[in-house]
């Protein structure tokens, strides 16, 4: 599996890039409209990458930021929103205006996506509120903590518990803390 890639930007469409590595392999990777803008032609980038094997594709998805990452593989995870339109989420909106979305559900937020309807835009604030994120009783930085403990396979009530008893104001000091009452 693909995690990150390192190179050099041969290629730059809006929303997808051909970066060659330093062994001469170039690979195809579709990213966000806010990662492409931080993405000089062939300047050398580090990206983090999903990578999503289906029958009839692999398609590699970069990231320059965690955060980032960490959205979209939260969105691809609800039935219904395909892996385009998470990164068409990641194109429309930043992940602070994600999670802000998500805290006061707003739909129309949600609906102002390409390909994301009222069904969608319900959807998505139902599965991440309730089930993932449980964002009304959690600031910014602890549903950002929260969402990444939770991409790293801990039950969301035992992350609730750890991460109410944590002092710190930073996400990165935050899921550390986190980390030690969790293990």
């Amino acid at each position: 599996m693909i995690v990150a890639l390192e190179g050099e930007v041969a290629k730059k469409n809006p929303t997808y890039i051909v970066l060659k590595t330093a062994s001469g392999v170039s690979y195809g990777v579709y990213v966000s409209l806010f990662c492409s803008n931080q993405i000089n032609q062939n300047g050398k980038i580090e990206l983090l990458i999903t990578q999503i094997i289906k029958e009839d594709s692999h398609k590699l998805y970069g990231f320059l930021d965690d955060s980032e990452q960490r959205m979209f593989e939260l969105l691809i995870k609800i039935n219904g929103i395909g892996a385009t339109t998470a990164m068409a989420v990641c194109s429309s909106l930043s992940v602070d205006a994600f999670y802000m979305a998500l805290k006061n559900a707003d739909e129309s937020a949600f609906k102002k996506v390409p390909g994301i309807g009222a069904k969608g835009a319900k959807r998505i604030i139902t599965e991440l509120s309730d089930a993932k994120m449980n964002i009304s009783n959690c600031d910014l930085t602890h549903s950002q903590a929260l969402a990444a403990l939770i991409s790293l396979g801990f039950k969301q009530e035992n992350i609730l518990k750890a991460l109410s008893s944590c002092q710190s104001t930073e996400t990165g000091e935050l899921v550390k803390e986190a980390l030690k009452k969790l293990a």
